[in-house]
């Protein structure tokens, strides 16, 4: 499915151009599995502070949303 975007708060430019994709839950799985693989960059690597995972928890999130939005 795509809808189109808007941002009225924001400039004409390529939003008006931007569409979300409803992703079916295959794709979806796919992309939970794929970023699963990268252990160093979403789990600690040990106990040290400065072992802690590279990407926090909202960014992971962000990636495992079930649209893209892609520009046409």
């Amino acid at each position: 499915m795509d809808v189109a975007l808007g941002a009225p708060w924001c400039p004409p430019g390529p939003w008006a151009d931007a569409a979300r994709i409803i992703l079916p839950p295959t794709a979806l799985a796919r992309k939970t599995w794929a970023i699963s693989r990268f252990t160093s960059q979403i789990s600690p690597l040990g106990p040290e502070p400065g072992d802690a995972a590279i990407l926090p928890p909202e960014e992971v999130a962000h990636h495992l949303r079930a649209a893209e939005v892609v520009f046409r």
